[in-house]
């Protein structure tokens, strides 16, 4: 799983992909262009783009694929280019350049600008799930539920979601809050800093004393 697996935009990708001429005349659809199974994905390390290696009385290890360099794809999938990026290209894309990048795509414009807009623009679109700090996965469910219609009567639960932000990654996230407050939801976080304390309409102090 990665960010863009998990908002629905690396679907609408492989489909763009798979609608390319030099796809089409070769049979590929968006199938093949998936790293999680057979197709245009590196058989040498089966899409994972890194090969683990065994140590004895140590833990596991990894090593990036020397057959696809770590791109995940074969070289007929990376041969395959939308305007000058192949699969591999668009994966290793942060939202942010994805948003600029796909200007031309109302959709995966739009995707990749709410992830920018909820404070990841700087992940890439193929970083691996488990890789994401609580606060990045915190974050990646509320852009997915902003992607839902909803009817304004949703509560969000948040415990810490400014933990690692830079303080203008913050004004991101409180200005989400606050349209999600504007359509008639409900924002409950647990909090420490400050910036966002300052911006609750209303604030529960549980003590005497920490914890």
């Amino acid at each position: 799983s990665t960010p863009a697996t998990y908002i629905g935009a690396w679907d609408l990708i492989r489909e763009r992909l798979a609608a390319l001429p030099e796809a089409s005349i070769r049979g590929h659809g968006a199938g093949f262009f998936s790293f999680n199974t057979s197709g245009g994905r590196c058989e040498a390390c089966s899409g994972a783009g890194r090969i683990k290696l065994e140590m004895s009385f140590l833990p596991d290890t990894y090593v990036p694929c020397e057959e696809c360099q770590g791109t995940r794809y074969g070289t007929v999938a990376r041969a395959i280019r939308w305007n000058g990026k192949s699969a591999a290209d668009l994966l290793s894309m942060t939202f942010e350049e994805g948003a600029e990048f796909f200007s031309f795509d109302a959709k995966l414009r739009d995707l990749c600008g709410l992830m920018t807009k909820t404070g990841l623009g700087y992940l890439t679109l193929g970083q691996s799930s488990p890789t994401l700090s609580g606060g990045e996965a915190q974050r990646l469910k509320l852009a997915t539920s902003m992607l839902q219609k909803r009817k304004g009567t949703t509560l969000f639960l948040f415990d810490e979601p400014s933990t690692g932000l830079h303080y203008f990654d913050l004004l991101h996230l409180i200005a989400v809050f606050q349209e999600l407050i504007d359509s008639g939801d409900t924002v409950l976080f647990i909090e420490h800093n400050k910036t966002m304390i300052a911006a609750a309409d209303q604030v529960i102090t549980l003590g005497p004393g920490s914890g």
